[in-house]
């Protein structure tokens, strides 16, 4: 309960913050609730009433300041909640998988920044750009049952903590974007050490113009000796015919043999590295399609993830979905995946906040889901 008034304080704060003169303060924020079933997984069948099938459930607080001149602050603060009421702690049967997103309160996103003629410089907890970029480019948004994740992401952190980032003005359908991350902000051991590297760091050039967009990125994430946890280059496209928009995506992940892995309390170096394959250096390809049919669209695409470190540690990925809109606001969905692994691969069909249940070795993993998701 005092967490609870804690948090309406904070929010009745920035609230009144916007009768301010030139500043303009938004609450806002998503709840999604779906019924999914997984099977394939050691637990043998589970079907459950899940918090963020498609989208995290989040609340959070955004908002500008007008400062003169085409200059403008800006900021966006904002915490997961799960809301089908679970709360229990991983590994009983009610936990909770749509949590803050992050280390705390305000876990997904914590950031200030400032945008002008420059372009943009923001300083906080962040999405990565490859994390966008592979938001971006999936039919499925990064959720549902479909979403590119099942794969492992290819070891890609989603967000980071302490980082500095600039994006540039558009132009002519040309943008270029930095990240830094400090050591620190990886939360490794809290040890000397990881004041004394760099955390990683996040590169990307996009073309986006009519039809047509492009995206490269970089991206390497250490462990507190420097070495490269997640060394990452990803190439995406799109291009929308009116009747249908098609995109491609491949990525290569290229770690460092010798870096220390998360493995474990007691032992991380850090949380970001969520892939299967570990140190594995792996490739993936994506294929996908998105079919505006009347206030809805009907969703597709084919994922292969190969292994270059072991062998039979591949997989692919089947999955179709359909989102049906209801309002600006409101929509409906409903999605299938199915994934075939090596004999050595344990990939599990998940969604945007659920990893799934992974298979023994070999074994396949399947996921249907439907639900309702509100933004407001």
């Amino acid at each position: 309960m005092k967490k609870s008034l804690i948090a309406l304080a904070v929010f009745g704060a920035f609230s009144g913050a916007a009768l301010a003169e030139g500043s303009n303060v938004q609450l806002y924020g998503l709840i999604d609730l779906g019924v999914t079933h997984f099977s394939g997984g050691a637990e043998g069948n589970v079907t459950q009433l899940s918090s963020g099938v498609q989208s995290g459930s989040r609340i959070g607080v955004k908002g500008t300041e007008d400062l003169g001149g085409g200059l403008s602050t800006i900021f966006d603060v904002e915490t997961g909640f799960c809301a089908n009421g679970n709360t229990g702690a991983a590994g009983s049967s009610a936990y909770c998988t749509g949590g803050p997103g992050g280390p705390g309160f305000m876990g997904r996103q914590a950031w200030v920044g400032l945008k002008g003629d420059f372009g943009t410089v923001q300083a906080g907890r962040q999405y990565t750009l490859t994390f966008d970029d592979q938001a971006n480019i999936d039919p499925f948004g990064y959720g549902l049952t479909g979403s590119i994740s099942n794969m492992g992401t290819v070891g890609v952190p989603a967000r980071a903590s302490q980082v500095l980032s600039y994006t540039s003005p558009n132009l002519s359908g040309f943008t270029i974007a930095g990240q830094y991350m400090f050591g620190a902000g990886m939360q490794y051991l809290n040890t000397a050490d990881q004041y004394k590297t760099t955390g990683g760091y996040n590169l990307q050039g996009s073309y986006a113009n009519g039809p047509v967009g492009v995206t490269l990125s970089y991206l390497r994430v250490n462990d507190q000796s420097g070495n490269a946890l997640v060394k990452d280059t990803e190439i995406s496209g799109s291009y929308n015919f009116g009747v249908a928009k098609v995109v491609g995506y491949y990525s290569e992940n290229k770690p460092n043999q010798n870096a220390q892995l998360a493995t474990g309390a007691g032992t991380t170096k850090s949380p970001y590295v969520y892939s299967p394959a570990g140190l594995d250096q792996i490739k993936a390809y994506m294929l996908g399609v998105t079919v505006p049919v009347g206030p809805g669209s009907i969703l597709a695409s084919y994922t292969h993830l190969s292994d270059s470190t072991v062998s039979n540690k591949g997989a692919k990925q089947y999955a179709v979905g359909y989102t049906y809109s209801l309002s600006k606001q409101t929509n409906l969905y409903a999605s299938y995946a199915h994934i075939s692994n090596d004999t050595a691969a344990t990939y599990a069909v998940g969604d945007s906040t659920d990893g799934g249940f992974a298979p023994t070795a070999g074994g396949s993993s399947s996921g249907l889901g439907f639900g309702i998701r509100h933004q407001f």
